[in-house]
C-alpha cells in the first residue's frame, strides 16, 4: 500500500480519463435528497456530497433480477452468460466496501457462485471518506474504515485528497493520468491525522454490540419481539436496501411464443410470509415476531457463527428507510433492558 494525493480541482480529469478506459459508476442525486449509483456521463452530475445512496452496489454484480439459465428443445440446457464489461465503481464508502466483503464470503461459502463471482471479478472500487449522520452506526459495527476491498480509496482533506492505493489495478488507474498524482507533504499528513480523529468524535448514534449474540439468543422469547412485530409493515423495505442480504427465490418460466424455457433468480426477502414456506404446507416462520426475529438473528449471529462477525455494516440505511420507523438501535437497546 502507497499512498499519494491529487488536488480536488483535478478529480474531473482522473474521472473523464478512467471513464475513456472502463465503465464508471459515480453517485449521482435523484430527487430532493436521495442518492443513486450511476453510469458516468459528465463530471457536473457527480455528487461528492452524498453519505448514502438507496440501493448499494451490489446490484452491479448481484442484480435484483437475472436469467441462469434457458432451456429449449433445440439448444437443451445452456448457462446464460453476459458480455459483462470492466467496471469501476467511484465513491464507495467505508460501510459498503465492508458490505461487498461480506456478500464475497457469503457467495464463497460451500463454494463460489459463478453466476456473482462473473460480475464481481470484473468490479473495482474507488473508495471515498465520509461524514456520518443521525443515522450512521458503523463506528459501533467497526466498519467506518476499510482496509481492504477496494483498489484506491480517497479520503478528503482541505485542498486534496489523500490517496490509498491497495492494489495492482488501483496502482493502474493512477498511472492512467499519473502527472496528477503526488507524494504527500507532512503538512497533508497531520492535516489527514487531524480529520480521522475529528471525524472519530462525530459519531453521535453507539450502539453496543458486547456479547450481543448471546444476549439474542437468551432474550429469544422476549416480548419486545412481539411488540415491534405489531408495527412492522412486512414490506422488505430494510432488505432491499441492505448492503449486505443475499436472499433470493429463483423461480422457472417459460416462452410459450418461442418454446424457451428460464430460470430466474430475484431477490428475495425474509420478512415475507411465504418465505420459510417448504412443500407440505409447513412455515417455519409464519407468525410475524418469528419473521422480524428471525432477520436480527441472522444479522447478528447465523453469519457470524460461520465468519466471526455480523453482517450488519452499519449503514444506517434500513432505519432511514422503515416506514414504521423501527431502528435497529432502539431494538438491541429494549432487548438488552
Amino acid at each position: 500500500m502507497i499512498f499519494l494525493t491529487i488536488e480536488k480541482a483535478r478529480l474531473r480529469e482522473f474521472l473523464d480519463a478512467v471513464s475513456n478506459e472502463f465503465r464508471l459508476i459515480v453517485p449521482e442525486k435523484k430527487g430532493k435528497s436521495t442518492y443513486i449509483f450511476k453510469e458516468y456521463t459528465d463530471f457536473s452530475r457527480v455528487a461528492l456530497e452524498f453519505l448514502r445512496t438507496i440501493i448499494p452496489p451490489k446490484r452491479f454484480f448481484f442484480p435484483p433480477c437475472e436469467t441462469l439459465l434457458s432451456y429449449s428443445e433445440r439448444e437443451g440446457l445452456t448457462a446464460v452468460t453476459e458480455d459483462i464489461p470492466f467496471t469501476v465503481i467511484f465513491g464507495v464508502h467505508p460501510c459498503d466496501l465492508h458490505g461487498v466483503n461480506i456478500l464475497d464470503r457469503a457467495f464463497s461459502y460451500g463454494g463460489r457462485d459463478s453466476f456473482y463471482w462473473s460480475r464481481r471479478e470484473r468490479i473495482g472500487f474507488i473508495g471515498l471518506s465520509c461524514l456520518p449522520d443521525r443515522y450512521c452506526l458503523c463506528k459501533s459495527m467497526h466498519t467506518d474504515f476499510i482496509e481492504d476491498v477496494y483498489d484506491l480509496f480517497l479520503y478528503t482533506l482541505d485542498n486534496v485528497y489523500m490517496v490509498s492505493v491497495r492494489t495492482a489495478f488501483g496502482d493502474d488507474l493512477t498511472r492512467l493520468k499519473s502527472a496528477l498524482f503526488k507524494s504527500p507533504t507532512k503538512k497533508e499528513i497531520l492535516e489527514y491525522k487531524r480529520r480521522i480523529k475529528e471525524r472519530d468524535s462525530m459519531f453521535t448514534r453507539i450502539m453496543d454490540i458486547t456479547n450481543l449474540a448471546d444476549l439474542l439468543t437468551l432474550e429469544y422469547k422476549s416480548e419486545v419481539w412481539e411488540e415491534y412485530s405489531r408495527s412492522c409493515l412486512y414490506c422488505g423495505s430494510c432488505v432491499m436496501v441492505c448492503p449486505t442480504c443475499q436472499c433470493f427465490d429463483v423461480y422457472d418460466t417459460t416462452d410459450l411464443t418461442e418454446g424457451i424455457s428460464y430460470r430466474i433468480r430475484r431477490w428475495d426477502a425474509c420478512m415475507r410470509k411465504d418465505y420459510a414456506l417448504v412443500a407440505g404446507g409447513h412455515n417455519f416462520r409464519e407468525d410475524r415476531p418469528s419473521r422480524f426475529r428471525f432477520r436480527y438473528l441472522h444479522k447478528e449471529i447465523g453469519f457470524a457463527e460461520m465468519h466471526g462477525r455480523p453482517t450488519c455494516t452499519g449503514c444506517g440505511r434500513c432505519s432511514e428507510t422503515c416506514p414504521a420507523g423501527i431502528d435497529m438501535v432502539e431494538v438491541v437497546r429494549r432487548i438488552r433492558e
